[in-house]
């Protein structure tokens, strides 16, 4: 009687360590939920871009589908998430905070499933011991200090909504190799890459790796064979194809963009700026430094300021460069023996490769580059805790709970803009970046009416660094302040020394046209309002003002091509709807500004400059019963409407 197989060791369910592990990203992660919107690139991304104003709209979907330059990146999947979810929640900070860690858990779900493929069983293995080695591993991604600012960020979407599709994308890759329907697989995987791309391109670099899981995990490469060469080896190459594509055409995108850099983005550094030894050293530096920083969870701040200012020639640099190449020498030279960590070692340099800043300068390393990098480390950490056993596993789970532990702590600093920057403001020491710190504090803290504090950070933000074009800021918030105080010279002083310094300071130019018109100088209020507006068309505030001073120095067709402007940034917004009908009347297109004048009059029935800007339409045409019938209608809902008053006064007495 022939012997019987030895039967296959069942695989252990996973449900239990998925629930553990969505459980314990809730816990960690929690308080990142009360977060606010911060001053840290979320008032340009959500709050400030008037793109996202108005949810998924035909305008807003051309925007995103063709823009390149508002963040130097092609990144429309970023945009028409965010997009979506205002259609659905309105893109509050809670829903932003929400569904960041929604998909941070997905994503540790996603990694667990990954660590369990790429770490093979051996024929001893309990299921059970299999599974929780993934568990832990994915445990230690998704609670290491290193995640919090991809969670507590609001910003921080776009790394993780790209990383759950590149995720997506490998899992598909390795499954078509699995079983039958190998085209189908494929086409989900290149489905799935192509929106981790077209979220963010720093995802660009996950092609790269599909043909080391090919070498190394699948073993699909012919052997014997250059790996070039070969019917076998081609076909594997040629179904690279459309992913290779992909890839290079939102890379080329991407570096066209960033040549491109306008407006508030300075454009790349030329040699003579950044050398090429520098640009080595430092592209030397961050491939280093990602390699060590997930093993010393300890001094965690949103921004890092080493590259700011460095010396190319120094040890850390010099010995970082070595660093890189001599493992990298080393582990091509041993790759037939250790195989596995040179297959880790070339997926950690490409999936870092587009954050090394080769074109920018200065650079920083932050936490959120190591989102997806951070999967290479915690795949070979559950090669070394399968290798160690059950007291490896103890260790591991216990160095996970510790991770989660300063996780949890560490989210508090990202709550709200004044924790933050106060938490940078420590961080980064007596550095001439304190200087950008203490300006972007006293911002927070003038918003918050607390004038006199915000005073001593922008006075000290000017101390460090009184001549740079960053001081314009500090100007112009000391501006305001003085505004506010009725110190109206000074005010004045503050936002002409702005623009001085920095002449493509938009805010400056803002502000000092608003000033003047707050004292009636409209004439004089018309330039630097204008060139804010050339310098950012975007700010549909300064459009408005701009456009009730072109009303008030009697140039109505300017006007009306500044509040169209304006509320096709903000298309709801009553006053710019109001001051378009009295500018439409004062250009003498009267039929357009009674229509719109009746119209916003009967939506808005209860708003007092509605109904004044119909009187004014009728005026304009002639119609002065119908317009005293709006004036007064004008004056029952809003009393002390002086204007108002005047133009029923004047009515009347003819």
């Amino acid at each position: 009687m022939p012997a019987r197989p030895p039967e296959k060791k069942p695989r252990a369910r996973s449900w239990p360590a998925v629930l553990v592990i969505v459980l314990l990203v809730g816990w960690v992660f929690s308080l990142s939920i009360r977060g606010e919107f911060l001053l840290w690139d979320d008032d340009i991304n959500l709050t400030g871009n008037p793109h996202l104003q108005n949810g998924l709209t035909a305008e807003s979907a051309r925007w995103m589908f063709t823009d390149a330059g508002y963040m130097r990146r092609y990144i429309p999947f970023a945009w028409l998430g965010w997009a979506v979810e205002r259609e659905v929640t309105g893109l509050t900070a809670l829903s932003a905070h929400a569904g960041n860690m929604m998909l941070h858990a997905i994503n540790a779900v996603l990694v667990f499933f990954l660590a369990r493929r790429l770490v093979p069983r051996r024929d001893d293995d309990d299921p059970a011991f299999a599974r929780n080695v993934a568990a832990v591993a994915a445990l230690v991604w998704a609670l290491h200090p290193l995640r919090v600012e991809v969670v507590a960020w609001a910003s921080g979407r776009m790394y993780a909504q790209g990383a759950c599709f590149a995720l997506l994308g490998v899992l598909a890759y390795l499954r078509a190799a699995d079983g039958p329907r190998r085209a189908g697989w494929l086409a989900v995987s290149l489905a799935a890459l192509a929106i981790a791309i077209l979220t963010y391109p720093v995802f660009v670099p996950v092609v790269g790796v599909l043909p080391l899981l090919d070498l190394y995990v699948l073993r699909r490469f012919e052997t014997g064979v250059p790996l070039w060469g070969g019917v076998r080896n081609r076909a594997v190459w040629l179904e690279k194809l459309p992913f290779l594509a992909l890839a290079a055409v939102i890379a080329l995108v991407t570096i066209a963009a960033r040549a491109k850099a306008q407006g508030i983005w300075a454009p790349p550094p030329t040699l003579e700026q950044f050398p090429l030894f520098d640009r080595v050293a430092q592209a030397g530096y961050v491939w280093a430094y990602y390699v060590w920083r997930p093993l010393w969870p300890s001094g965690f701040a949103p921004v890092y300021t080493a590259l700011v200012e460095f010396d190319s020639r120094g040890f850390v640099f010099l010995a970082s460069i070595a660093l890189v190449l001599g493992v990298s020498g080393f582990l091509f030279w041993r790759r037939a023996r250790l195989p596995g960590v040179w297959a880790l070692w070339v997926a950690h340099l490409l999936l870092i490769a587009p954050m090394l800043g080769l074109a920018e300068h200065p650079h920083y390393t932050n936490d959120r580059y190591a989102y997806l990098q951070g999967v290479v480390g915690v795949v070979a950490l559950a090669w070394v805790v399968r290798a160690g056993g059950t007291v490896a596993l103890r260790l591991a789970t216990a160095a996970a709970i510790a991770l989660g532990v300063l996780s949890n702590a560490q989210t508090k600093m990202w709550r709200s803009s004044e924790t933050l920057f106060r938490g940078l403001y420590a961080h980064v020491g007596p550095t001439e970046y304190r200087s950008d710190i203490a300006m972007r504090l006293g911002e927070v803290l003038r918003a918050q009416g607390r004038l006199a504090e915000a005073t001593s950070f922008f006075e000290e933000s000017l101390k460090i660094l009184p001549q740079v074009t960053r001081a314009a800021v500090s100007h112009t918030g000391l501006g305001r302040i003085a505004w506010t105080q009725n110190r109206l010279q000074d005010a004045a002083d503050r936002f002409v020394t702005a623009t001085r310094m920095d002449p493509n300071f938009a805010p400056a130019h803002r502000g000092l046209g608003e000033l003047l018109i707050g004292v009636g100088r409209w004439a004089e209020a018309v330039p630097p309002l204008e060139r804010a507006v050339a310098l950012n068309g975007d700010d549909a505030e300064a459009r408005d003002w701009l456009g009730g001073a072109l009303v008030q120095v009697r140039r109505p067709a300017e006007a009306v091509a500044q509040f169209e402007a304006s509320l096709r940034l903000r298309p709801r917004r009553l006053d710019t709807i109001c001051n378009l009908v009295v500018a439409l009347a004062d250009a003498g297109r009267h039929d357009e500004a009674q229509t719109l004048g009746r119209d916003v009059a009967e939506k808005a029935a209860r708003a007092a400059q509605a109904h004044f800007a119909l009187g004014h339409a009728l005026r304009a045409a002639g119609k002065r019963a119908e317009a005293i019938t709006a004036y007064a209608k004008a004056l029952e809902l809003q009393p002390d409407h002086a204007a108002a008053r005047e133009a029923l006064a004047a009515l009347r007495a003819q």
